[in-house]
């Protein structure tokens, strides 16, 4: 039982450590990309590949892109 006990508490340590990476202080600005041609995003784009999560059970997600003007891009996923 203590065994298991072990087994199981390494393996979720593991898992918790390669979920995420914490980070203090304020959020990077990257850079903008040069010349960005955005007209190239505008429609429906699927997911290739996606973690379980509750609300999207059984579903494809999707985002749809959208020029709304000049300079902005409206996203719907």
């Amino acid at each position: 039982m203590k065994a298991m006990q072990v087994i199981s508490l390494t393996l979720l340590s593991v898992l918790a450590v390669s979920a995420d990476v914490l980070r203090f202080g304020r959020c990077p600005k990257p850079a903008v990309q040069a010349n960005f041609n955005s007209s190239m995003y505008i429609g429906k784009w699927y997911e290739i590949m996606k973690l379980p999560t509750f609300f999207q059970k059984g579903e494809c997600g999707t985002a749809t892109y959208s020029a709304k003007s000049p300079g902005v891009i409206g996203v719907l996923n």
